[in-house]
């Protein structure tokens, strides 16, 4: 028995220093993935096809924006891959992000989380409202009720702003977001109607058009009195 000790504990060894490499080797390629070069490269085409612009990277855009997901550190960290232009009639924003973590102190990841983020320009500033989905909604969200059933079910909203909320989503709002689901979290404020979600990989320049259209057609759809 005391033979096997010794082969023991290599092999035990063994599978500890592969299990590390296997997650150092999952980390990097994580990381690495979305920032694939080819696809800004394809950002660069579609942009120059359709009239807009397009940067690898801009460390001033994030200004104009404020609040979750960005927070006050989040407005030094850089856009990538960013595409700017007109649509519809509307401006609009695409680019990836890499929002600030929110870690238990003295804890550490190497991991970084991307997310894709769509920004519509409003006609004009507007109060503060978060739409999530129920099952994901952040727990410090403020949980208003909208007073609709099935809506209250699939969404959270989080305002500190219920009367302005209340114009914002009307019965057409609601209908079209309980048929249209978006892919990530919603969020009116300030100058602009904004969604973002996780990117892991596998995005594709020809996204980008389908993403804005959908925050557009959602703008075709806000009453007029929320947008004054």
């Amino acid at each position: 028995m005391s033979q096997l000790a010794p082969i023991a504990f290599v092999l035990l060894f063994a599978a500890v220093i592969g299990l590390v490499v296997w997650l150092v080797v999952r980390t990097v390629r994580r990381n690495h993935a979305p920032r694939d070069p080819a696809v800004g490269q394809e950002l660069a085409r579609l942009a120059a096809a359709r009239g807009w612009r397009f940067s690898p990277r801009d460390d001033g855009i994030l200004a104009r924006f404020d609040g979750y997901p960005f927070g006050r550190g989040g407005r030094a960290r850089p856009a990538l891959d960013l595409v700017t232009g007109t649509h519809r009639g509307r401006t609009f924003a695409c680019f990836q992000y890499v929002p600030p973590r929110s870690l238990p102190a003295g804890e550490y990841s190497a991991e970084i989380d991307y997310a894709r983020v769509f920004a519509v320009a409003l006609p004009t500033p507007v109060p503060t409202v978060l739409v999530t989905d129920a099952r994901s909604a952040p727990r410090w969200t403020r949980r208003y009720v909208v007073g609709d059933d099935d809506f209250d079910r699939a969404f959270a909203v989080g305002t500190e702003d219920e009367p302005y909320a209340n114009r914002l989503l009307s019965a057409p709002v609601r209908h079209w977001l309980l048929a249209n689901p978006p892919a990530g979290s919603l969020r009116f404020g300030g100058p602009d109607l904004i969604t973002w979600h996780a990117d892991d990989g596998g995005f594709e320049a020809s996204m980008v058009e389908p993403a804005v259209d959908r925050l557009c057609d959602l703008l075709d759809r806000l009453p007029a009195e929320a947008l004054r």
